[in-house]
């Protein structure tokens, strides 16, 4: 990797890093405070001379920053409200029904995503969203290769799982 500068670094990183926190909290204030933060102790303690696997690293520290502040909310049924509420509308088109059915899409996987513990909602939403290779995810999630083979596996899974119940309309019994 080619030395950056900090600035170099978060243009790069900035957006995606805002994208996956919004994703994992829900709320644009809370994602962007958990951002700031992302960047500020990366400042603090990652060289860039030294730095390797930089997006990693700072998925790394953005995912601790998250779990640190999930930990922090009062109770997980207020936090799942607050995502439910920030679900973003379905951008216009000319075809309600196209409309209707890519927002429901949309509230279906939010909603699945919801279901899962968070390591599995981050091990697929670095991988199938970010793109992340398993090696990033080795490095991110502090696990080795076979973990993160396991865990994606079973992440998949268990939201096919979460998906089927979705689909026969088990959403609101739980």
């Amino acid at each position: 990797m080619k030395a950056q500068t900090w600035s170099e670094l978060f243009a790069e990183y900035q957006y995606p890093l805002y994208r996956y926190l919004f994703r994992m909290c829900g709320s644009r204030e809370i994602a962007e405070e958990l951002l700031q933060e992302t960047f500020y102790r990366a400042m603090l303690s990652l060289s860039i001379q030294e730095a390797r696997q930089v997006r990693a690293w700072l998925y790394k520290v953005a995912r601790n920053l998250y779990i640190d502040w999930l930990r922090k909310q009062t109770s997980e049924q207020n936090m799942l409200e607050n995502i439910r509420r920030l679900i973003p509308a379905a951008s216009r088109t000319y075809e309600p029904e196209m409309v209707y059915r890519q927002k429901e899409e949309k509230e279906k996987v939010a909603w699945v995503m919801q279901q899962l513990p968070e390591r599995m909602r981050t091990i697929l939403y670095l991988r199938e969203i970010e793109d992340f290779t398993y090696q990033e995810l080795a490095a991110t999630l502090e696990l080795s290769m076979d973990q993160v083979k396991v865990t994606l596996y079973r992440a998949r899974e268990k939201f096919r799982e979460w998906e089927a119940r979705a689909e026969g309309g088990k959403r609101d019994g739980g």
